[in-house]
This record gives structure tokens, C-alpha cells and sequence, in this order.
């Protein structure tokens, strides 16, 4: 299976949209972290990530992990993001899909030198799930290893879902399968982020 090439129609080319949650109309963010101190924080995120995602990943053997890595002007840059992986005892398997994207023109640091978005798609036992989100969360706490220092992106391609853990404070969750984002409102309904519950509850309850 091509993943770019599924990922791309499953998600009519807007899986990589920023801010998600308002690309992906239909959507849902969730909040993660709560009071108390950055350890306390980074594990609460951690946790209620995991449980979300185990309502989307439940009864798969697998599922799709794509790193997003801002390259510079190196679109093969993604060896550091590879090697932290490895450390958390995620391995990348043979024949993952790796495609580069040119940054928009005015976000490149120098006008004259192009800047690319690398991407790495695989297959990943959905028991690295836990593993997967710790990275993806890790990235923007300097006494928390490992951390890849990239976007994580997480699909399940079958139930055409896709999650994105933005950081400790939040999570998208998008894709066309209506009937599993309802269910995860429903489940979930706490976890709303406030800031947004007013466009979920439009569209779910």
C-alpha cells in the first residue's frame, strides 16, 4: 500500500492542514493536560490521549504513523527524528513512505532558500500506540526524553480517522467517519476542549 497516496484520498488532501481542527469541519479537540506541576501535566496528557485512541484504534492489529519534520532546506533531514524513535522502541519498518513538500514561499526563513516539510509514513503495531503518543507529546518539554521534535500524526486508514496530538494541551480528531467521531463525543464528552464545545455540540449532539 502507497501510504501517501491513501492518506492524500482518504483526506482529500488536507491531512497536513493547520490548524486541523478547523480544516477538517466535523471535527473534534480534545484537552489534555491539567493543573499541576510539568511531569504531572505531561503524564495526564499522556493518559487521556491513550484512552481516546484506544476507542480508534480498538480491535486493530495496526495502524499508520507519519512523523512530519520541517527540513530546511534538507528534505531528507529526518535521521535525529528516526534515531529517537528507536530509543522509545519504535523501529521503522522496510518500505515506509517517505515524500517531501515545499513550505509555503512566505514561511521560508530566508527568501532565496527553499524550506520543506519531510514526510515518514509506516505501519506500527498498535501496541506502540502509548509509545507513539509520549514521542508526539514529548516535543515541547526539555527535561522529557525521548522526543522526536516532530509532528505526529496518527491514521487508521480502515475506519478513515486520522489523530493529531498538537501538543500536551490538545488533540484533533478528524476524518469523514462520522458515526466514530459521534461516538467518541459521546464518550469522551468531558474531554472537550471548552474553547471549541460550542462547534462540536452543533454538530454531534
Amino acid at each position: 500500500m502507497n501510504l501517501q497516496l491513501e492518506i492524500e484520498r482518504i483526506f482529500a488532501g488536507k491531512a497536513f492542514a493547520r490548524p486541523l481542527f478547523y480544516s477538517h469541519p466535523g471535527g473534534l479537540r480534545f484537552e489534555l493536560s491539567e493543573t499541576g506541576g510539568m511531569i504531572e501535566q505531561f503524564l495526564t496528557a499522556v493518559s487521556k490521549a491513550t484512552k481516546i485512541c484506544r476507542d480508534i484504534f480498538v480491535d486493530d492489529a495496526k495502524l499508520v504513523a507519519c512523523l512530519r519534520i520541517h527540513s530546511g532546506s534538507n528534505r531528507f533531514a529526518h535521521r535525529p527524528q528516526i534515531h529517537a524513535l528507536r530509543s522509545a522502541g519504535i523501529n521503522l519498518p522496510r518500505g515506509c513512505s517517505i515524500w517531501s513538500e515545499m513550505r509555503d514561499r512566505d514561511e521560508w526563513f530566508c527568501e532565496k532558500v527553499p524550506e520543506f516539510w519531510v514526510n515518514v509514513a509506516f505501519e506500527a503495531p498498535a501496541t506502540l500506540l502509548q509509545a507513539l503518543l509520549w514521542c508526539a507529546l514529548a516535543k515541547d518539554f526539555g527535561v522529557i526524553e525521548p522526543k522526536p521534535k516532530c509532528a505526529v500524526f496518527l491514521f487508521n486508514l480502515n475506519k478513515h480517522a486520522m489523530v493529531f496530538p498538537y501538543d500536551d494541551r490538545g488533540m484533533d480528531v478528524v476524518g469523514p467517519n462520522k458515526d466514530l467521531l459521534s461516538q467518541l463525543y459521546r464518550q469522551h464528552h468531558s474531554w472537550l476542549l471548552d474553547h471549541d464545545r460550542h462547534t462540536m455540540d452543533n454538530t454531534f449532539a
